[in-house]
């Protein structure tokens, strides 16, 4: 099993699951290419709505890069 911290900031409403994973998510998802998909733009931009890029760094990559 994967872990990962993401800091809360950083999500945005859309799909935690690819704004966490990426567009691996979207594999086993069943709202895939359905209406109720909610990453739709994200899919498109490869950005969440607060214009950051996806999947969400790790919080460790992030403290370990500073």
């Amino acid at each position: 099993m994967k872990t990962k911290i993401i800091s809360q900031k950083m999500l945005s409403a859309e799909c935690w699951f690819i704004q966490v994973w990426g567009k691996e998510a979207c594999k086993n998802c069943e709202y895939y290419h359905t209406n109720e998909c909610g990453g739709k733009q994200i899919l498109i931009t490869g950005k969440n709505t607060r214009g950051i890029n996806i999947p969400l760094p790790d919080a460790e990559d992030i403290r370990k890069s500073k």
